[in-house]
């Protein structure tokens, strides 16, 4: 008989046998969701899989004529394993001569012919429209499947609600503005257009009458868009009566992406005039959102399919959903909406909600809260309990036990017990574990996931003001950026729009800015100008000002509303 040289050699190799079969396991689950991926793709499009088998050599591939010698398409390699786990393939690459000068024109001239610009890869399978997000480890909170769950989280929890609100009030709140694009004349006469803070923007000072002219078409242009957003979404049916759309429904409507990942509003238009302007910005909500196509031929079809589809670009969201009287699909292309995503990693445009790093403490919360409400309902009184004398008749048994199983608090709730039995309520006896602090643990985590710590402050033990006002300094700074994103996303997609449309593509497109997100009392702001002004600071200048006024709330200064100038 062999003896073992130590007694931790078969506990290793039962630990590694255990993981290859762990290995090879998740190798065939992961392997077997793509699968059905692509075969749900495969079945959309109404193709066979047989259809994209190749039964050519690589090297009897002709690419398309429309493609650049350096579009060819790659075989890939089969994958090899190597105790179930997928390794990188191990087909040799062939020499690859190295790349020529290219001038400028002939780069131009490929792009305009298909050739892609692009040489790595997003790493977000994308098949046929449908997104197989790899790093979700839980296929419930994946694509369309998480929607369900994230409403049953913002509908029915009270502190996930909370949370969000407090996400999204300071920017529902916030003072929302269009500033004119910062111009800089040129010696050339054309437009540099430079993005900045609200409190630096200024028109360059020019002595000719050509920068006059841009100063005053750039105040036209931004004039344009603050009343088409702030005063005319706004549109007349055809029975005449007018209807009318918020500016703060179209924020609550991209701030939705903090519940759901991604949002997405439709630019519907209507002509005033010779003007074309915006008539709404319609919601379109999470749950319709079907197929996502990088490929430009599902929105033109004279186009080449998988020439132009770089595995990243957006063109047109594919929706599934009721209007009127059916259920249909409707092709909503990227150049008629404007689409949010909550942390985009790669090309998965469902985004990062900040529902998916509360959802662990919710779910557990939810269960604790049903025990907790299970406990209270049967243990608040007492177990009731009766004992009957020596040698009970069945009846008195059978009576006896309907009684204790099913007694309530009533005004007249009673008991006639026969000779010699005895009834009480018998308590808990021992110690069982406390629900409450599990939950409120839980509940601190939902906050924190939003870094809405301050909240909580004043339901624990711990806590002072100078941690809550930094806390909520630090939450505000993120709520900013939140809204900073939003402007960006309208800026460069709706108000580009217009502004090309109403004005030419040489025009400066505004800005728009949410500022006094993070507002701060006239006692703070009057005590850093002080502690300011006693340094030797210049806090007298325009951009000074403008900053201090923006931070309480103000307007910005203007020359031209000054009385007696």
């Amino acid at each position: 008989m062999m003896k073992k040289r130590n007694g931790h050699s078969s506990g290793n190799g039962h630990q590694m046998r255990a993981l290859l079969r762990e290995g090879r396991s998740a190798s065939k689950d992961l392997q077997a969701q793509i699968d059905k991926a692509v075969a749900l793709a495969d079945r959309e499009i109404g193709l066979h899989p047989s259809a994209f088998r190749l039964q050519t050599s690589p090297a009897t591939i002709q690419p398309p004529a429309t493609l650049a010698a350096d579009r060819l398409p790659l075989t890939p390699s089969p994958m090899t394993t190597t105790g179930g786990l997928p390794v990188a393939p191990q087909n040799p690459l062939p020499p690859q001569p190295a790349p020529e000068p290219i001038t400028a024109a002939a780069y131009s001239e490929r792009i305009r012919a298909g050739w892609v610009p692009v040489m790595g890869l997003p790493g977000t399978p994308i098949t046929s429209g449908f997104i197989r997000e790899l790093g979700e480890y839980n296929p419930k909170l994946e694509g369309i499947n998480g929607i369900w769950t994230y409403q049953e989280m913002r509908r029915g929890d009270g502190q996930v609600a909370g949370t969000l609100r407090a996400c999204k009030l300071p920017i529902m709140s916030a003072r929302w503005e269009v500033v004119p694009g910062d111009v800089t004349k040129l010696e050339t006469g054309n437009s540099k257009l430079e993005d900045g803070p609200v409190s630096d923007f200024k028109f360059p000072v020019s002595n000719t009458g050509a920068g006059q002219q841009t100063e005053a078409k750039a105040k036209e242009v931004c004039e344009f868009i603050r009343d088409n957003f702030f005063n005319g979404l706004e549109w007349k049916d055809h029975r005449g009566s007018w209807h009318s759309q918020a500016w703060k429904d179209v924020v609550r409507c991209a701030l939705r992406m903090q519940d759901f990942g991604a949002a997405c509003y439709e630019e519907v238009m209507r002509v005033d005039g010779d003007r074309i302007r915006l008539r709404s910005m319609c919601d379109r909500q999470a749950l319709t959102f079907y197929r996502w196509h990088t490929d430009p031929h599902s929105v033109d079809p004279t186009l080449p399919p998988f020439i132009y589809d770089d595995g990243e670009t957006l063109y047109a969201l594919e929706q599934w959903g009721y209007r009127s009287n059916r259920f249909e699909y409707v092709l909503l292309p990227t150049d008629k909406a404007c689409i949010f995503t909550h942390e985009q990693e790669g090309a998965n445009f469902w985004g990062i909600p900040l529902t998916r790093a509360m959802y662990p403490h919710w779910f557990v919360k939810k269960h604790l809260e049903r025990i907790d409400a299970i406990a209270c309902e049967r243990n608040s009184l007492g177990v009731p309990m009766i004992m009957l004398p020596p040698n009970p008749s069945r009846q008195d048994v059978q009576t006896a036990q309907n009684w204790v199983t099913q007694l309530a608090a009533h005004e007249k709730t009673g008991l006639s017990l026969p000779n010699g039995a005895e009834f009480k309520l018998v308590g808990i006896e021992g110690r069982i574990r406390e629900i409450l602090p599990s939950i409120q643990h839980h509940k601190q985590q939902i906050a924190t996931a939003c870094l809405a710590m301050f909240m909580e402050l004043g339901q624990t033990q711990s806590g002072s003001r100078a941690l809550g006002e930094s806390q909520t300094d630090f939450f505000l700074l993120a709520t900013q950026n939140t809204a900073d994103y939003i402007a960006h996303k309208i800026r460069n997609s709706t108000i580009r729009r217009l502004v090309e449309w109403n004005f030419g593509a040489d025009a400066s497109v505004p800005r728009l800015v949410a500022s006094n997100v993070q507002a701060r009392s006239i006692y703070a702001m009057s005590a850093i100008i002080n502690e300011l002004a006693q340094a030797g600071a210049w806090v007298s200048d325009r951009s000074s000002v403008n900053l201090m006024r923006n931070e309480l709330g103000f307007q910005e200064y203007n020359d031209d509303e000054v009385i007696g100038k």
